[in-house]
């Protein structure tokens, strides 16, 4: 494949900035307001892709997703939630949507990395392989996979080479260079570029492409569980409230703390927001509020504690998410939630 490779390197190098008059603005943002205003001005389908910083010592941990890059032909954006305190809600939105395309290479594998890192959903990801299988007989007879990198799709389809320098395995946490917001911009657009011109080889062949075969949205793995575990009360809703009795891993001795019951109750039945729950139960010789991940853990350790205690899952979630850093420390014991509940 070396003939290949020389073949590759002596293309242009792909730029968003080649696009002439429908060259994209790129908008670069650390704000939470601003990401979720411009994230409303995008239309479908959208590039797709996400950045988090790589840890090459032994034994080191997955970062937590840095930034979500997300493009359409006129907007490139690109949103740095490491600095935020929560995920921007109308990006989740997107991402969750059904109805707007998402596409990139190896995609599905960004997907389940939002997952794991906020416990996002996403859905209606286009892998550019499985759709250039269905689009364009000639792909089969270079690729017999349906996920080819981007750097390859980009070679064959748009006759560049899609640069991966240093700016690849960069601090995605910090300040972002102008050098790593042009990398991080063409990662996404090129992916958009691709699947157009997928649609238009379609489109010339008198194609007729079958969205099923090409379209996926994560689903999370079940995590395995005791078997003593008995099942859940039936529900008529996902958003129904149950109790978390039948948690076979959490199953506590002692009874919830007071502080932990009080802000359960503070947020069950007084449904108050989360910033007020903070001050509310701050110490009267605090002056700051607490901080909103020691709440959370309050409220998740009142209910692992008394299995009595009816919840609204898709209410708790909404909660959990609402601190960058809390989805990661009570994932597990609310998938368990979710596996155990019955298919209705």
């Amino acid at each position: 494949m070396k003939g290949a490779e020389v073949h590759e390197s002596a293309l242009p190098v792909y730029s968003f900035m080649d696009y002439g008059n429908m060259e994209p603005a790129v908008v670069y943002t650390q704000s939470e307001d601003e990401a979720n205003d411009a994230v409303q001005t995008l239309k479908g389908p959208l590039g797709f892709d996400l950045e988090w910083r790589v840890m090459w010592h032994a034994g080191a941990k997955e970062r937590r997703t840095a930034l979500v890059q997300l493009c359409d032909k006129k907007t490139i954006l690109l949103v740095q939630v490491s600095h935020m305190k929560r995920f921007p809600q109308k990006l989740l939105e997107a991402i969750e949507s059904p109805s707007i395309v998402k596409t990139g290479a190896n995609i599905m594998n960004d997907g389940e990395k939002l997952f794991r890192d906020f416990g996002i959903r996403a859905r209606n990801l286009v892998e550019l392989g499985s759709l250039a299988r269905q689009a364009d007989d000639k792909f089969t007879t270079v690729y017999n996979r349906n996920i080819v990198s981007l750097a390859k799709m980009v070679s064959m389809y748009l006759g560049k080479t899609l640069a991966k320098g240093k700016e690849r395995t960069a601090n995605w946490e910090g300040e972002l260079s102008s050098a790593m917001v042009h990398y991080a911009a063409n990662d996404a657009h090129s992916a958009l570029m691709v699947y157009h011109r997928l649609l238009d080889l379609a489109s010339d062949a008198g194609k007729s492409l079958r969205e099923s075969m090409f379209s996926a949205e994560v689903t999370p793995r079940v995590i395995a569980t005791a078997p003593s575990a008995p099942a859940l009360a039936p529900s008529s809703s996902s958003s129904s409230a149950f109790s978390s009795s039948t948690l076979a891993s959490s199953v506590f001795l002692e009874p919830p703390r007071p502080q932990h019951l009080r802000a359960y109750n503070l947020w069950y039945h007084r449904k108050m927001p989360l910033e007020m729950m903070c001050m509310t139960l701050k110490n009267k010789a605090r002056v700051e509020p607490l901080k909103e991940s020691t709440v959370i853990s309050y409220v998740i350790g009142a209910l692992q504690a008394d299995p009595s205690l009816p919840f609204n899952m898709d209410k708790l979630k909404d909660l959990v998410r609402m601190e960058a850093s809390s989805w990661q420390r009570h994932r597990q014991w609310i998938q368990e939630a979710e596996n155990r509940r019955p298919t209705v």
